[in-house]
């Protein structure tokens, strides 16, 4: 189950973002269209190994044309945060009601997708130019780790999978936000960063994991992006600690920081590590 939404941050300076990303917005919505179209990655290894994929759009900026998805594969939630989050360094990602309203989609529709499918195990994805930057500032937030020790390079164009550029400046752009957020004062403020430095698609994330974890449904975690979520789902909830697998480690360093504060969490609510 899959969740996509842009990111203010990821805009052009010119449109009020922050250009945290190797590639531009816009390539959020093509991706999606892949994935409608049958001709993703996801879509392949989804097909050859018999998983139903769907995809929830809550927050892809339309661009010049409103989105226009088949329903099979690819559907529009509910609920949509119209343009994707704002910038959050000069202001809040989501609004209270926004955030409210993506917590919710990713309950309903990972409720809808258990019932339907009768799932034993759910993955959860997401798909979100500049979403490892928001993850990041996430991360920050919610741990005693250093900004440098939370930002990759993310979605990028080299082939060492290291743009120090892109790096340096996502660094630089972290730190503006927590400065900006005042988060240090914060610091066990979950809804609030989620609110303050979040992602629509993370957000509807957590819901889904919370979801499942009362459903007693398993979750495979992968990648660096849904291993925040599963950590934000957690400080919500310590007993989703027990449904957690994780699949894979990331080439983002700042899910080394997400996967030791989720193991935490489980230590202290006395939840062993398998």
């Amino acid at each position: 189950l899959i969740f996509a939404a842009d990111h203010g941050v990821a805009k052009d300076k010119k449109n009020g973002g922050m250009n945290c990303s190797a590639y531009p917005q816009q390539v959020t919505k093509k991706v999606l269209e892949g994935l409608d179209q049958g001709i993703a990655g996801a879509s392949v290894l989804a097909e050859n190994n018999d998983v139903t994929l769907r995809v929830i759009d809550v927050g892809v900026a339309a661009g010049e044309s409103e989105n226009s998805w088949s329903g099979d594969v690819v559907r529009s939630a509910e609920f949509r945060v119209k343009g994707g989050t704002e910038n959050f360094c000069t202001g809040s990602a989501l609004t209270v009601e926004q955030l409210d309203q993506c917590l919710l989609v990713g309950r309903n529709e990972t409720r809808k997708f258990i019932d339907e499918t009768e799932a034993s195990v759910m993955i959860f994805g997401e798909v979100g130019i500049g979403n490892t930057t928001t993850s990041s500032a996430l991360t920050a937030w919610l741990s005693d780790s250093s900004v440098e020790l939370m930002c990759g390079s993310g979605a990028t164009t080299s082939r060492d999978c290291i743009n120090h550029d892109i790096v340096s400046n996502k660094i630089s752009i972290v730190k503006k936000a927590m400065q900006y957020h005042s988060a240090s004062s914060k610091k066990e403020s979950t809804v609030e960063a989620l609110k303050s430095v979040g992602g629509a698609e993370i957000a509807a994330i957590v819901g889904g994991i919370l979801e499942a974890s009362e459903r007693d449904v398993p979750i495979l975690i992968d990648g660096f992006i849904v291993t925040v979520a599963g950590m934000i789902a957690c400080k919500i909830d310590p007993q989703v600690c027990r449904c957690l697998l994780f699949a894979t480690k990331s080439t983002e360093v700042g899910q080394q920081v997400a996967l030791k504060n989720i193991a935490g969490i489980a230590k202290d609510q006395r939840i062993p590590e398998i």
